[in-house]
């Protein structure tokens, strides 16, 4: 037997794939990429070259190899406005970040913020199984951007703060609509966005020397983050930026959870006989072994409708993926969609099949939706718990439907949601 080994091929030969139809249809373009090419080829994504790495075994060994040769890579705006964030640090600061913000996000820390999540919930589902809504997507973000804020800053809904905060959250996030390099100094939405940063970081201090109410993680990372070193970041940047994720990313995920059982409808049954097991029992939510067919259906649509369309990277010293050098400097890229419509991982991956992830079938902790390795989003657990409480609320108030059907115009980016208002409405089941 030889023990010659084969030497990688260098990224400047990696094969390329036109970007043809990408704003239209990126996953379509993305699958056909990865069946020509294999697991890496290169694209322009942006005007820029970039390295695309997919399928399931491709994201895999992308993980595998990223901490220490990979960064995650984010546009000056993105650095502008969210300062020393999470996503924006990197080496020791980061690392430091992630420890300190760990628990208040992990599995122990949830059965804590189950019943402030639940009474932000129930006024909500009320209001769909009442009236219905004529913007589903829109309905949610607004529902998640107020759970987000009672369980991250312990603003009750109602209160002076609520609308105080409302308000230039949504400043701040219109300005990262704003143009991502030098053309962003001409957009009114980002001047508007600096100043709404500012009035936020303002707000989170007030309300972090005034107290928090329980059921707020504000307290537990006030005290963590007391002795922090400067590389760590200040508190009021990773609170910016797990406001932006738990609300946006978790709309996308609940509006395509809410989209799915209301074009299945038998799905949507079983889901609503656990659901309502929940009424009598919240810890439900948060126990290991409960609710499987709600999550099924919530791992499903992680798999079927991942929030992130692609998440960025540089190279900081050469790698090798799928057999390719890839040399310092390189913009490489994955698509989780990429490594969840592969059919070797997940048999008819287009089919909506969530009892794929019941017992002795696939693993929900597999799926890449929230990231993996070492830049893998720690709101996984918070977000999922969103998701679970507001669909065992709303299928316990009736079933999902769409009077005018699913949406005909999806918009991938920043995160995957109808472009179109989308009526929604629980109907109920006698």
């Amino acid at each position: 037997m030889s023990d010659q080994h084969t030497a990688p091929t260098p990224a400047a030969v990696l094969p390329r794939h036109p970007a043809d139809g990408f704003t239209a249809d990126p996953l379509g373009v993305l699958d056909e990429g990865h069946r020509r090419h294999g697991p890496v080829f290169r694209m322009p994504v942006d005007g820029e070259e970039t390295v695309l790495v997919g399928t399931w075994a491709g994201l895999g060994e992308l993980f595998a190899a990223e901490r220490s040769r990979l960064e995650v890579l984010n546009t000056p705006l993105v650095h502008d406005l969210f300062g020393h964030a999470l996503f924006n640090l990197a080496a020791d600061g980061h690392g430091e970040a992630r420890r300190r913000l760990r628990p208040a996000l992990s599995g122990r820390a949830l059965p804590g913020y189950v019943p402030s999540l639940l009474d932000v919930i129930g006024p909500a589902t009320d209001r769909w199984a009442l009236h219905g809504t004529a913007d589903l997507h829109g309905q949610v973000r607004e529902l998640t951007g107020a759970m987000s804020a009672r369980v991250l800053l312990g603003i009750i809904p109602g209160e002076a703060d609520a609308a105080r905060f409302a308000a230039a959250f949504e400043e701040f996030v219109a300005a990262t609509g704003a143009p991502p390099g030098p053309a962003r100094y001409a957009d009114r939405r980002y001047w508007a966005g600096r100043s709404a940063r500012r009035d936020l970081h303002d707000l989170f201090a007030r309300r972090a020397a005034g107290g928090a109410p329980g059921g707020t993680a504000l307290a537990g990372l006030v005290a963590v983050f007391a002795d922090a070193p400067a590389e760590a970041g200040p508190l009021e940047d990773h609170l910016l930026a797990l406001l932006i994720a738990a609300r946006e990313t978790t709309a996308s995920l609940l509006t395509w959870c809410l989209v799915e059982l209301a074009g299945h409808r038998e799905h949507a049954e079983l889901a609503a006989a656990e659901a309502r097991t929940v009424a009598a029992d919240p810890d439900r939510l948060v126990a290991r072994d409960g609710l499987p067919v709600l999550r099924s259906v919530l791992a499903e649509c992680l798999r079927l409708h991942a929030p992130n369309l692609l998440s960025m990277r540089e190279a900081v010293c050469p790698l090798t993926l799928a057999g390719h050098r890839i040399e310092a400097g390189t913009r490489v890229a994955y698509s989780p969609s990429a490594g969840h419509f592969d059919p070797e991982a997940f048999p008819r991956p287009r089919r909506f099949w969530p009892g794929r992830f019941l017992a002795g079938q696939a693993s929900a902790s597999r799926l890449w939706a929230f990231g993996g390795g070492a830049h893998a989003c720690l709101g996984r657990p918070l977000a999922e718990l969103m998701a679970l409480g507001v669909m065992a609320c709303a299928l316990q108030r009736g079933l999902p439907s769409l009077p005018a059907g699913p949406p005909d115009r999806i918009s991938f980016r920043p995160a995957k949601a109808p472009i179109d208002p989308l009526p929604f409405a629980l109907e109920s089941v006698s």
